[in-house]
């Protein structure tokens, strides 16, 4: 387990590992592989981020008591929040993402009674194809795209959805759209290149009744499951915003920290989720899903808002002129002399500045909030961009140092980018996930 020797630390930092419960997770506790085996998390999940093992673990080895608060900043599809509850631990998390947060709802709050999640499988299966026109429900370019992914008759069953929802109570709609957007998936006639939609690459689909009937024969089984263990508890609260400002958290209320920023320049969250904003009409074209959804999330990919990228003085100016001399400069002028003779003319010297000062708000978020000595676990990547190398743990690390944090250890979890060694991404055979453990002061 390599110790933190990346850079320099002041002597006050450099504590002892020593009888440190939490640098004993195993190398796959941090990878989101096997989270389909269980209850709840399986309900939907997408391959990025950490496992539920790795919550349970820094919630038993931090000792968490009734009085503590577990808080994810970046809390996802809700692998914090659905672990805690079914740990009986309170929990604060924050979802910037609409489609994230609205599914998170569900799995955060599920329903525990079998009776409704039947009424809904019922509903599903007796639903009428929609007759009418689909320019209708979807704009021209949310329908141009998904005509490509979903075939015809699938579509006129899952078209008809949309108006079953309206006619929900609130109680359903949350199960319902996670149901409908499962179906939605495996419909689909796309498969995946990694995480985002290939629209030219087929996959096998199921018909709409078959997936009906299978999401909700494992969803009715997680639910008789949990009623037969009652020990799930509703102590989660999710709020729909940026944690680069928590203020509706108290100073020192939380005892924990575990999450998983956007990694700088991998998935695209809006990009990837390009077939749910269209269907469930959170945005009706290219640009509205960088204005309604990008617009809200950390900048970590070239496909951010263009004033944002470009608004480099402003994210500079939050950065000190050491940290900024020291960690980033040199990176940026590398990417930008890259990008000078590179064909895809990539602006991802853009990147750096926006990333790590929107990152940094958090990290200082995270010190307020968290009451002393508590524990902050982060899992995150290295990056390679047009072969210049970014040690993104190291520096977020330093960050945590500068922002009153104390790092235990930082363990390189797995290896990352062994499919993308090709020419264009060269520096991709260094790419690590790592986890750092760090101590609020």
């Amino acid at each position: 387990m390599s110790q933190l020797n990346l850079f320099d630390l002041p002597e006050k930092q450099k504590i002892s590992n020593t009888n440190l419960e939490a640098n004993q997770a195993s190398k796959n506790l941090c990878t989101n592989l096997f989270t389909n085996q269980y209850s709840i998390h399986r309900w939907y999940n997408f391959i990025a981020g950490f496992s539920p093992e790795f919550v349970k673990f820094c919630i038993k080895a931090a000792h968490i008591n009734s009085e503590d608060v577990v808080i994810d900043p970046f809390s996802g599809l809700g692998t914090t929040l659905v672990e805690a509850n079914l740990q009986n631990v309170s929990s604060i998390g924050f979802e910037a993402h609409p489609f994230f947060y609205d599914i998170s709802q569900a799995k955060i709050f599920p329903i525990l009674d079998t009776e409704n999640i039947k009424y809904l499988e019922n509903l599903l299966l007796s639903i009428k194809p929609y007759t009418g026109n689909f320019q209708e429900i979807w704009t021209e370019d949310a329908l141009k795209f998904l005509t490509k992914l979903i075939a015809e008759d699938n579509l006129t069953l899952l078209a008809s959805c949309l108006e079953i929802e309206n006619q929900l109570d609130q109680e359903n709609k949350s199960l319902f759209r996670l149901i409908v957007s499962k179906v939605l998936e495996q419909t689909s006639l796309a498969q995946t290149d990694g995480i985002y939609k290939a629209p030219t690459t087929l996959k096998k689909s199921i018909s709409f009744d078959d997936s009906v009937s299978r999401i909700c024969k494992q969803i009715y089984e997680d639910v008789e499951y949990l009623q037969a263990q009652n020990t799930f508890s509703f102590q989660a609260k999710l709020n729909f915003c940026s944690s680069e400002n928590m203020q509706s958290v108290d100073n020192e209320s939380c005892s924990l920290c575990i999450t998983s920023p956007p990694y700088l320049n991998n998935f695209d969250f809006a990009e990837m989720t390009r077939m749910e904003l269209y269907f469930w009409r959170y945005a009706g074209s290219w640009r509205e899903i960088t204005e309604k959804v990008r617009r809200r999330l950390i900048v970590n990919t070239t496909t951010a808002p263009t004033d944002l990228k470009r608004n480099q003085d402003f994210f500079s100016s939050t950065l000190s002129t050491r940290f900024k001399l020291k960690y980033l400069d040199s990176i940026i002028a590398e990417l930008f002399n890259e990008r000078k003779i590179r064909p895809g003319k990539k602006d991802y010297y853009l990147l750096i500045y926006p990333y790590f000062a929107q990152m940094q708000n958090v990290i200082r978020e995270l010190q307020r909030i968290l009451r002393s000595s508590s524990n902050l676990h982060l899992i995150v990547s290295d990056a390679a961009l047009y072969g210049v190398y970014i040690p993104t743990h190291e520096i977020l690390s330093q960050l945590m140092i500068d922002n009153g944090f104390q790092i235990i250890n930082v363990e390189n979890m797995r290896k990352r980018g062994e499919r993308w060694l090709l020419k264009k991404r060269t520096g991709a055979n260094k790419l690590g996930e790592y986890h750092i453990h760090a101590k609020r002061i």
